[in-house]
């Protein structure tokens, strides 16, 4: 039995018998419905690790946490050949990406540049994918009706669906920094870093900046995960929902490097995306990193209220 069918059979109440006795059957029952409709906090967790349980067991989860690892040990194999000749990371001179000029010095760095790297499009294509296919995806399915037969009520399932979707959020940052450590750390040496201000700090110093730098990458995709949402509830076809998230997320980015644009560019959810770099200076420049946050919980509490209206009132055929 399907984990809908099963909490739908939980939740649908025994039919009245006929005869005198119709009634009252017909109050109790109602009654008994009533009292099903008001879940517990656990179910509410129950409900949501059986989000979690469905979400990170689909092949399709497990493909996008297998690129997003591949990511640094590319970029840390790449680098290891350029500079196999003793010449720099940045190859014949050019510029190369943020903090990959450090790598070959201390393979910590690969974290901040896999981060780098992945944030303006690899992490929020995979949060696009798993916010867009949240709702869209059991319509496509058609469990979302299963869903709602229990009681977990519209509210409910929405705010689950986008709890599931920001721990994807945590757990796909999480894995880039881990295999970007690990790589670095069989790679390259480990040791003292060297700031972005010139000043050294120590190793654990460095790998708690990296731990609360995957954090704030993490963060940064609230806004993300909420647009996702919206969007998914905007149709029925779980496709459809992550192709559009994508193609949005992609064209506010191109929006976001046009000059003529700058006015409303930090208004735009990835424009501070990069200052999480400012957490490597000495001291730490907190202006942009608090306008990140600032403009992601923006985006989470317009998007959300927008899914929340949208999916409230929303007729539920599938």
């Amino acid at each position: 039995m399907s984990r809908a069918e099963d909490v739908s059979t939980a939740a649908r109440p025994e039919p009245p018998a006929g005869g005198a006795g119709a009634a009252s059957a017909v109050r109790t029952g109602a009654g008994a419905a009533s009292a099903v409709r008001a879940p517990s906090p656990l179910w509410s967790l129950g409900l949501f690790r059986s989000e979690l349980v469905t979400t990170f067991r689909r092949w399709r989860t497990l493909a996008l946490l297998a690129v997003l690892a591949a990511v640094p040990v590319l970029i840390g194999v790449a680098v290891k050949i350029e500079t196999s000749d003793g010449a720099g990371a940045d190859g014949a001179g050019g510029p190369g990406p943020a903090f990959i000029s450090q790598v070959t010095n201390n393979g910590l760095f690969l974290v901040f540049t896999a981060l780098a790297a992945t944030l303006p499009f690899f992490l929020p294509m995979a949060i696009g994918v798993i916010g867009g296919d949240a709702i869209a995806g059991e319509a496509n399915a058609g469990t979302l009706r299963y869903l709602l037969v229990a009681p977990a009520g519209r509210t409910r399932l929405l705010i689950t669906k986008y709890a599931t979707t920001m721990t994807f959020c945590l757990v796909a940052t999480l894995v880039v920094a881990v295999s970007a450590l690990v790589t670095g750390a069989v790679l390259f040496p480990l040791g003292e870093l060297t700031t972005i201000s010139g000043t050294r700090i120590s190793f654990a110093e460095g790998l708690g900046r990296a731990f609360f730098i995957a954090l704030l990458v993490a963060a940064s995709l609230i806004g993300v995960a909420a647009l996702g949402l919206f969007v998914s509830t905007l149709t029925n076809s779980g496709i459809a929902a992550m192709a559009t998230t994508v193609g949005l997320l992609i064209t506010v980015q191109i929006l976001d490097q046009i000059p003529q644009l700058h006015a409303l560019q930090p208004y735009f959810f990835s424009h501070y995306w990069l200052s999480f770099a400012d957490l490597m200076r000495e001291p730490v420049y907190w202006d942009d990193l608090i306008r990140n946050l600032e403009l992601q919980a923006l985006y989470a509490a317009v998007f959300g209220s927008a899914a929340w209206a949208r999916f409230t009132a929303k007729d539920i055929t599938a």
